[in-house]
């Protein structure tokens, strides 16, 4: 995993450094997702093949984030099949 260091302009522009760009295989013009979870700003490269599904995970995260904060849970078990959590957290 690269690692690097840059700075937000006083316009809000952030310039990816090239060793990440490279890294990531990333052109010009890629396209992102802008996540801040408690002030970490996450960027998520958008593809078209993958963005209806990224859209329902963040709508199925937010339903979930919800339901927390009303008291609601479940409880898995580390003997579980990483299906039957999904299957767990994921239903309605």
């Amino acid at each position: 995993m690269e690692v690097a260091i840059t700075k937000m302009s006083k316009n809000g522009q952030v310039v990816i450094p090239s060793e990440i760009r490279e890294d990531a295989k990333l052109e010009a013009y890629t396209k992102f997702l802008v996540f801040n979870e408690g002030g970490n700003i996450l960027l998520k490269v958008i593809k078209k093949e993958q963005l209806k599904e990224d859209m329902e995970l963040i709508e199925q995260i937010e339903r979930c984030e919800q339901q927390i904060k009303k008291g609601k849970f479940v409880k898995a078990n580390s003997h579980m099949t990483d299906d039957e959590i999904d299957n767990l957290l994921m239903t309605p």
